[in-house]
């Protein structure tokens, strides 16, 4: 039952629930939102839906529910209609999955190419879900945006635990100690700016749930509780960017939405009461540090839960005393317009005068060395880091990021091809898959035209989001209006924007998902009556199945050869294993290897089953066929140096350990690999694959020196020279 607020006219009560604007097909459109949203809880816990085959999982059930929806637009009562600058950013995102499946053709790394095809592919998808929901479901903004907040819930109460109920598990079924002592929160999505991220996308349209005049007592109550909790999950997460992305889309809402008085007590009030258990959980010394043992944590755990509680229930009786005053027009539209004006002014002035003062002291130019700085980064699970301006080795990933593009600027080195191109110019060590910066990332591995075809297809659709929104009444007489949850969701997408600069979201699909949906459904045209369906509907939906189908296979393969190759690599690796489960082994690696034939995985974990059977120059020729597909594989070439110094062939081991350091030029392990093979190349008379004398050994290569996983299996028994 919708509530009218106390200043809403007589009629207002009756008529709101009737929608004035309702479209056909409420119950189809219905099905549809909580069919996306079944998936976005499954994407949220499966760990973001980020590895295979959880996120194979989750592309199948998107193409199942676009292509029922298509079905439904084409037959049903759905509808289907957008703006200019809404298809514009469909097309522009089509353009871009094309372009990245295209990329296979040149990349160094085409089996993650292809992943990131079905990833787009999905994105794609997604914005199509959005678009017929904004065209089909009634109030669509507020109830995309109550079914965002609602998500982010059970994601927070999960992660909430870690902190309150450690010990609290069900046998194969749930363990609130996820993070196996880890102060920093990051379960479900198992990333922790992925989490703040997720509770922010919850949080603003759960403070438009709060601040909503139209809602009863008890929902409104309910909704400040909710942004109390996703505000302390946000705090515990100790994520910098989530703070700033939480502050870009409250810039945004309470620019563009309703009732911002309301919103902003309602804000205040939770993030006064979330610092109080806040400040106890970082005052208790087992919950700060890490890998401490459950028990020890379990006496501090309870205090912060009783902390959480009390302040909640404080928290409620303010928001019943808040409710009453506002029934007793203490805060009627007029007094609330005329206190809420100044002080937005007030807070404006004073962020500008806190940004001059901080650019005249040279706080900000300080700020940005210490960002830049990564001789000393900040520890990761180390609460102070909230004060820190490190950019946690970020600097030295976006140069890197930079260095790949300036090589190839017009089409990369291939979509997900980074973690083998950051090698090329990294200084360090450190292993990393993305240069946490989606623009960079999308210049580094698909270029300028890749990084024109996506970000020109979210701003195409940003655009379109707030034109709707500045488009959208601010009142409706008899019915209430969607401009508050309008604002909250374009927030939402702000919010992943300004975050996407810091981190890797684009391969998050649990934090994408909401961006996207968000912006399909705010650049829908809701429209009464009959939309406009293609005349030839038959063929229209057959190449709706047959697209589906495809994509359904394409996600799929990957993830059975991924799951064949970790079978294989399980039972390869067992102690004893009999000579009938390596043969079992080898077949399943095989068959991945068929399943997925742009990947060496499959191939490489052959290759060590070769080695246990004692099949070595088997292994060898799985080694040079994994290169055949991908020539730029440092793992493979590092497998290929081993077997070449183990059959005496120096030419060989020559060739192999300077390919791998040219893939890999500032390790040093392959720096002494390289330096050993090429003075071993050329003996003073004779060499020793003619005489048969074995190759003089020195120092065994292990891991640390190589910064690489070790080819264990695969490695001589007798160290190089």
């Amino acid at each position: 039952m919708v509530v009218a607020p106390p200043h809403a006219p007589p009629q207002a009560a009756a008529a709101a629930p009737a929608g004035a604007a309702r479209p056909q097909g409420e119950r189809p459109a219905r099905a549809l939102l909580i069919a996306f949203f079944a998936c976005l809880l499954y994407a949220a816990f499966s760990s973001g839906a980020t590895q295979l085959p959880q996120e194979s999982w989750l592309q199948i059930a998107l193409a199942v529910v676009a292509t029922v929806a298509c079905a439904a637009w084409l037959y049903g009562s759905l509808r289907l209609r957008a703006s200019a600058a809404g298809w514009a950013g469909l097309g522009l995102l089509v353009l871009f999955a094309a372009w990245t499946g295209a990329s296979i053709a040149w990349s160094v790394a085409p089996d993650r190419s292809w992943v990131e095809l079905n990833r787009a592919i999905a994105y794609v998808l997604t914005v199509f879900v959005g678009l017929v929901l904004g065209t089909s479901l009634a109030r669509a903004p507020e109830r995309v945006a109550r079914a965002l907040a609602y998500a982010s819930i059970p994601v927070a109460l999960y992660a909430l635990g870690g902190k309150t109920l450690p010990g609290f598990h069900i046998d194969g079924l749930i363990n609130l100690d996820q993070a196996g002592g880890v102060n920093r929160l990051k379960a479900p999505l198992q990333y922790w700016n992925a989490l703040a991220l997720f509770c922010v996308s919850g949080l603003l349209p759960m403070l438009r749930m709060a601040a909503d005049p139209w809602r009863s007592p008890a929902g409104r109550i309910g909704a400040l509780l909710g942004v109390y909790l996703l505000l302390l999950v946000i705090t515990l997460t100790y994520s910098r960017g989530g703070m700033l992305a939480l502050i870009a889309g409250l810039v945004v809402f309470f620019a563009l939405s309703t009732e911002r008085v309301r919103a902003a007590v309602v804000f205040f009030a939770a993030l006064f009461a979330s610092s109080i258990p806040l400040f106890v959980a970082l005052t208790r010394p087992d919950l700060i540090a890490d890998r401490v043992p459950l028990e020890r944590r379990e006496d501090d755990a309870l205090v912060v839960l009783v902390t959480v509680l009390v302040v909640a229930l404080l928290l409620a009786a303010f928001g019943v005393v808040v409710d009453r005053l506002r029934r007793s027009r203490a805060f009627s539209p007029e007094r609330a317009r005329r206190i809420g004006r100044p002080a937005m002014a007030v807070v404006g002035a004073l962020l500008v005068l806190s940004v001059v003062n901080a650019a005249v002291s040279g706080r900000i130019a300080a700020s940005f060395e210490s960002f830049k700085d990564t001789s000393a980064p900040a520890r990761t699970t180390d609460p102070n880091r909230l004060l820190s301006a490190n950019s946690g080795n970020r600097w030295t990933w976006w140069e890197e990021a930079a260095g790949a593009w300036s090589d190839k600027p017009v089409a990369g080195w291939g979509a997900g091809s980074f973690p083998v191109t950051h090698k090329l110019y990294r200084r360090n060590l450190l292993g990393v898959q993305q240069p946490h910066s989606v623009p960079l990332q999308w210049l580094a591995e698909v270029g300028l035209v890749g990084l024109l075809l996506a970000a020109g297809g979210i701003l195409a659709l940003l655009a379109a989001a707030l034109a709707r929104v500045r488009a959208t009444p601010w009142a409706l007489a008899g019915a209430p209006p969607d401009r508050g949850y309008a604002a909250a969701l374009l927030a939402v997408a702000v919010a992943w924007i300004v975050h996407s600069f810091l981190d890797w979201d684009w391969d998050i699909p649990a934090v994408t998902l909401p961006m996207l949906l968000a912006l399909g459904v705010l650049a829908a045209r809701p429209r009464r009556g009959a939309g406009a369906v293609p005349s030839a509907r038959g063929p229209v939906l057959a190449a709706a199945v047959l697209a589906s189908v495809l994509v359904v296979v394409s996600a799929l393969l990957p993830a059975l050869a991924d799951t064949r190759t970790g079978s294989a690599i399980e039972a390869s690796g067992a102690e004893g294993a009999s000579a009938g489960r390596l043969a079992d082994a080898a077949a399943d690696a095989e068959v991945a290897a068929r399943l997925n034939p742009l990947s060496v995985e499959p191939l490489l974990a052959a290759a060590t089953i070769a080695v246990r059977r004692g099949r070595r120059e088997e292994a060898r020729a799985l080694v040079l066929r994994a290169l055949r597909r991908q020539p730029d594989n440092l793992d493979a070439w590092v497998q290929l140096a081993a077997f070449e110094f183990e059959r005496g062939d120096r030419a060989g081991l020559r060739r192999a350990s300077q390919r791998a350091l040219e893939l890999d030029p500032r390790n040093p392990g392959l720096i002494a690999l390289a330096q050993r093979a090429q003075s071993n190349s050329a003996p003073p008379n004779e060499s020793a694959t003619a005489t048969g004398s074995p190759l003089p050994t020195q120092v065994p290569i292990t891991e640390p020196e190589i910064g690489l996983p070790a080819p264990a299996p695969v490695l001589p028994p007798a160290p190089l020279p």
